[in-house]
């Protein structure tokens, strides 16, 4: 376990595990810790700026899923594979969505009984606004930490999350 000084939350919660009952594996404790409290640092900011928008953080990553889509119509059930959401969940967001005139359903051309989703072009032009919103606020927090260790964070996780995401999905 790395040494960070009094300003790191995670490293004594490690601490006291490590002492209480080092049979458990403390990199797990750690890593898992680390990955939830950045999450949650990012996600504050993230929230903060969709307030602005008005939506939800289910709604954006909707939005943003089909903005990168490009010109495909996902079906919901790859907007819940992609998104990790429950199809309950889901299509929640997207009614919501379509109220408000940001996305659109039409019915599968291979299959009348399934359905596709789109964004509207308000949706396109709210979507890129947003992103780049969001963006700018993530930036921002991580411009508090040195490029390098940012890259370093990524190629890690990426290397972690690799093995994991071929294991528990093999459509994501």
């Amino acid at each position: 376990m790395a040494e960070r000084g009094e300003t790191d939350l995670v490293g004594g919660v490690v601490a006291w595990w490590a002492r209480h009952a080092p049979e458990l594996p403390v990199r797990t404790i750690e890593f898992t810790k680390r990955v939830a409290r950045m999450h949650a640092l990012t996600d504050r900011v993230t929230v903060a700026a969709l307030s602005g928008f008005g939506l939800s953080r289910a709604e954006y990553d909707v939005l943003g899923t089909l903005l990168t889509a490009g010109d495909a119509h996902l079906k919901p059930s790859e907007l819940s594979s992609r998104l990790l959401l429950t199809t309950g969940g889901l299509s929640n967001v997207l009614r919501s969505l379509e109220r408000r005139g940001l996305t659109s359903q039409t019915s599968d051309a291979s299959d009348g009984r399934s359905r596709r989703v789109a964004l509207t072009t308000e949706g396109t032009d709210v979507a890129e606004r947003v992103v780049r919103e969001v963006v700018a606020a993530q930036h921002d927090l991580l411009g508090k930490a040195g490029d390098a260790d940012v890259e370093a964070a990524v190629a890690a996780l990426a290397a972690v999350l690799d093995p994991l995401d071929r294991r528990s999905s093999p459509e994501v």
